[in-house]
């Protein structure tokens, strides 16, 4: 891992995103990307209006940009001081235009995208998982990793694996990346046959040790909601990060946004890395 892209917003899992980024990047030498960005539509979208209050409209749009001006200055500002406290090489882009569509172009020169879960990057904070957010794990060249509000530095992880080519491909981008050489990593599968859960945990942590990677295992039988039994696993590890691909049977864009992983997303107190 050379280079991360750090998603900046105002919002508590924004801040987050931001320590957990800062830190990780410190961790493995790496330079963090802050890319902040207006989405100036948004901000001045068309609304019905009574005759004769367009120029009240206007009036009020232009303060609007300028406060989002202002917010984008503070939070290339707070990002470039962090990073030089920690020692972590940083650069900054400011952008215009809609955040998922922006950030999915930026991504390409990074290794892994890190966003708040309720960063929309619209200076509000969403409830539960921020639409841009959704937007990107539909379509994104690189994988993406999603902070809570009580996101921390990471050293222990906890991947999620149920054998399918997503979860294959997580795993591999995982390891290249160098995540699993800086933590604890434990590999948990859960299924409703013994025998498959064990299986899929003797794969994963054999591809694992191609790169000299040690890790506990965890095979699950069981029938119960596999979102819940992977944040009990995790909490009871004390991971702070858990990895996934697209976690189900069913194909990766209707599993990714199904209801295994919409829940582990919209509920975990850990973070996420996602790859697909």
């Amino acid at each position: 891992m050379r280079s991360l892209l750090l998603a900046l917003d105002d919002t508590p899992a924004g801040a987050s995103a931001a320590v957990f980024a800062v830190s990780l990047a410190a961790a493995h030498n790496a330079s963090v990307t802050g890319v902040s960005i207006l989405d100036v539509d948004y901000l001045t979208a068309v609304e019905p209006l009574a005759i004769g209050t367009a120029y009240y409209k206007s009036k009020a749009d232009v303060a609007r940009l300028k406060r989002a001006h202002e917010l984008t200055d503070r939070l290339l500002e707070g990002f470039v001081q962090r990073c030089k406290a920690q020692g972590v090489g940083s650069d900054t882009l400011a952008l215009e235009g809609r955040p998922w569509e922006e950030l999915r172009g930026a991504a390409a020169s990074h290794d892994l995208v890190v966003i708040g879960r309720d960063s929309d990057l619209h200076g509000e904070s969403s409830s539960g998982l921020a639409d841009t957010v959704q937007k990107l794990l539909l379509e994104n060249p690189r994988p993406i990793l999603i902070a809570p509000v009580t996101a921390q530095a990471p050293s222990r992880v906890v991947v999620a694996y149920d054998g399918s080519t997503t979860a294959a491909r997580m795993l591999q981008v995982f390891a290249l990346l160098g995540l699993a050489s800086k933590l604890e990593t434990h590999v948990i599968s859960i299924d409703a046959s013994q025998e498959v859960a064990d299986r899929r945990v003797a794969q994963a942590s054999a591809y694992l040790r191609l790169y000299d990677i040690a890790c506990g295992t965890r095979a699950i039988a069981s029938k119960a909601n596999p979102a819940e039994l992977v944040v009990t696993e995790a909490r009871a590890l004390g991971a702070d990060l858990i990895a996934m691909g697209a976690y189900g049977r069913r194909g990766w864009k209707e599993a990714l946004l199904g209801s295994f992983t919409t829940r582990l997303l919209a509920d975990s107190p850990i973070a996420l890395f996602i790859h697909h």
